[in-house]
């Protein structure tokens, strides 16, 4: 095409990896959200809020996603995986750390097939998505590290308020 639209082959192709993604993504927030209520109903309230605050663009990615779908003139089509829950403190936190270890590879994958095509407005709403998840990452990586260093009572008793300062 001369007009530096993606090709029809090469659209349907991210189409079906932005379907991928909101499927993963509707699972995580599912997973995400129940952790955070999991936390509060443990008293742990503290770090539940501080989880809810990283949340608060989960919906946002899963409309931007859905949006650019239809944008490319597909449809939203997408399976929900089961989100893996954890059962205590650090099974929890260990089953969300692997979602955002897992999500580069799909994102990344997105991102290529949108830059193949020649769809920079995809690439670059990917790649927004990606850092987001990067510092949810780490977030995450250092709540879980201060778990190990610190034991889970010291933890705990800087985790149960909710004046949480780890921002």
């Amino acid at each position: 095409m001369t007009d530096g639209a993606p090709e029809p082959q090469e659209t349907s192709a991210v189409v079906d990896l932005l379907n991928s993604l909101l499927g993963v993504y509707w699972m995580a927030t599912a997973q995400h959200q129940t952790h955070v209520a999991l936390l509060k109903s443990w008293g742990i309230v503290g770090l539940a809020d501080a989880m809810q605050r990283r949340l608060a663009d989960e919906p946002v990615t899963i409309a931007a996603l859905t949006q650019r779908i239809l944008d490319l003139e597909g449809a939203p089509s997408f399976t929900i995986g089961t989100p893996k829950l954890g059962t205590d403190l650090r099974s929890l936190l260990e089953n969300d750390i692997a979602i955002q270890r897992d999500a580069p590879a799909g994102l990344n994958a997105a991102a290529e097939a949108a830059a193949a095509g020649h769809d920079a407005t995809t690439r670059n709403l990917i790649e927004g998505i990606v850092a987001d998840e990067e510092q949810h990452l780490a977030f995450l990586q250092l709540e879980m590290d201060l778990l190990t260093r610190l034991g889970e009572p010291l933890y705990l008793s800087s985790r149960i308020t909710a004046s949480d300062t780890a921002q």
